[in-house]
């Protein structure tokens, strides 16, 4: 990715699916390891038939050049290197790759916005980034929604394809703060979807570590749906040319 800074990661096939398969892209906010997702992601992507790529940015040498990545203003340009990689794959289908990112930031968000390769995404999809450019906007003072509406995401009008946001009611962001944004988020981009996870129904805290099960049945369940869907209009549009005498022709 860097120069003598190469990426690391551990690409698991799914079993017993059919090749070119679908694949997640799991990776953390900088500091998190790739081996992390190994026993957090992995089964979840197994029994849905999906490969996963596990990815850090910590760099080979046990992070001693990490400082020099983390705070780096094109972090998410990694992202895009990841994806180059996964190209040269002839088990990964190219047109259902997800990305997953496990943190509160939008170093993903802003990569996937980069990037028109992805099918689908679990991200904060901006809503970090619009949060922190209000803060400093109005120097920390309460925002109403007249004084929050001058700030225009400068993400989302960039996602290309559906976004899966899931915060817990006690995580990061109050619930009602989450959804004001939300629908600030959604005027640029409609294909966003929230998910609040309740305190009586647990996945709650931040990261959702009260009930990750719970979380990631969810979040591997939307991206199964997602990548589902977009197998189904490939082969809708395969099926609409036929072969005729002359060549081919569209029904």
């Amino acid at each position: 990715w860097l120069n003598r800074y190469p990426l690391e990661g551990y690409f698991l096939p799914a079993p017993a699916a059919p090749n070119p398969a679908p694949v997640v892209i799991c990776i953390g906010e900088p500091g998190h390891r790739k081996e992390e997702y190994l026993y957090k992601t992995a089964r979840y992507a197994r029994d849905r038939g999906m490969s996963l790529l596990a990815v850090d940015l910590l760099g080979p040498d046990n992070g001693a050049r990490f400082e020099d990545v983390v705070g780096r203003p094109d972090l998410e340009m990694a992202v895009s290197f990841i994806m180059d990689y996964l190209a040269t794959r002839d088990d990964v289908d190219q047109g259902r790759i997800a990305i997953l990112g496990d943190g509160s930031g939008s170093f993903v968000a802003r990569a996937v916005a980069l990037d028109d390769r992805f099918a689908a995404a679990v991200c904060d999809g901006g809503m970090w980034d619009l949060q922190e450019r209000a803060f400093l906007a109005r120097h920390g003072a309460p925002l109403d929604a007249g004084s929050i509406a001058v700030l225009k995401s400068r993400i989302a009008p960039n996602l290309k394809c559906p976004v899966l946001i899931t915060i817990g009611e006690h995580g990061w962001l109050e619930p009602e703060r989450a959804n004001f944004l939300f629908e600030q988020l959604r005027t640029d981009h409609p294909d966003l979807t929230l998910k609040i996870f309740a305190a009586a129904e647990t996945a709650a805290s931040q990261g959702h570590a009260d009930n990750p099960t719970l979380a990631n049945e969810f979040i591997f369940d939307w991206l199964s749906d997602q990548l589902e869907r977009v197998a189904v209009q490939t082969d809708g549009a395969r099926s609409a040319v036929k072969p005729c005498s002359s060549g081919l022709r569209a029904s």
